[in-house]
């Protein structure tokens, strides 16, 4: 397979053109895994790409390869830039992957320029039970609302109120991203795209976790790219939102 993203190139290519990326923009790529990605869009678009990573694997894997890439490892939820200083933002299929959305959200926020976009591909539920969203959200707002503790700084995953079973809740995702201070401007579903994908890898290696764990670069962990189980509830989405303008 091409890609460990769902439906590979021609996505990110939507991304580009959905978000209004165009050549000479700075681009902020979340989750930027092994660098690939990065390369291909500044050849092809001639972005001005940054990236970042939680995977020290992933990193050394994308300097073995290209030793000029901008790539700097992050905890995916505290964006070390500075303010103001990003025109757009790429997450793909990496924010769902990530701990505190909500913070994350803001930092987004600050670093991009008033008006800019971030263009997002990731996992959703496609028919939530309302009892267990209702029952997670709860939860996740008690832990994150009580005072912080010495063993919050393990490597643990943090509960949210946004994300079940490794999938986002759309309409809670919308209300956080609205929240923090952006428009959503285009939402798309391409669950198709994720089951062509899982069954090409069915096809090719046995599995989805076989194929990732094919892919990634040594070292490298399969659940920095798929936590979620994949079955009939799970769908894949494109959205796109824009920072609104005080």
């Amino acid at each position: 397979m091409a890609s460990i993203h769902p439906g590979g190139e021609e996505l990110t290519d939507r991304c580009v053109a959905l978000a209004g990326f165009e050549a000479g923009m700075r681009i902020l790529d979340v989750g930027c895994g092994d660098g690939t990605g990065m390369e291909r869009l500044t050849r092809d678009f001639s972005l001005d790409m940054i990236g970042c990573d939680s995977s020290p694997a992933m990193i050394k894997a994308a300097k073995a390869k290209n030793s000029s890439l901008r790539i700097k490892k992050t905890d995916g939820v505290c964006l070390d830039f500075p303010s103001l200083s990003f025109d757009g933002v790429l997450l793909e299929c990496s924010f769902s992957l990530m701990d505190r959305h909500e913070e994350l959200l803001h930092e987004l926020y600050c670093i991009l320029k008033p008006g800019a976009r971030f263009a997002m591909t990731d996992l959703y539920m496609l028919a939530p039970d309302p009892k267990r969203v209702s029952e997670n959200k709860k939860a996740a707002r008690e832990f994150l609302g009580r005072p912080r503790q010495e063993n919050d700084c393990g490597s643990g995953e943090y509960p949210s109120p946004v994300l079940l079973d490794g999938m986002f809740v759309v309409d809670e995702l919308a209300r956080a991203i609205f929240d923090a201070g952006f428009d959503i401007v285009k939402f798309e579903d391409h669950t198709k795209e994720l089951r062509d994908y899982a069954a090409q890898a069915l096809m090719d290696y046995g599995s989805v976790e076989a194929m990732l764990a094919a892919s990634l670069p040594e070292g490298a962990d399969s659940s920095c790219c798929c936590r979620a189980k994949l079955g009939k509830n799970t769908g894949y989405f494109l959205l796109v939102a824009q920072k609104r303008k005080i």
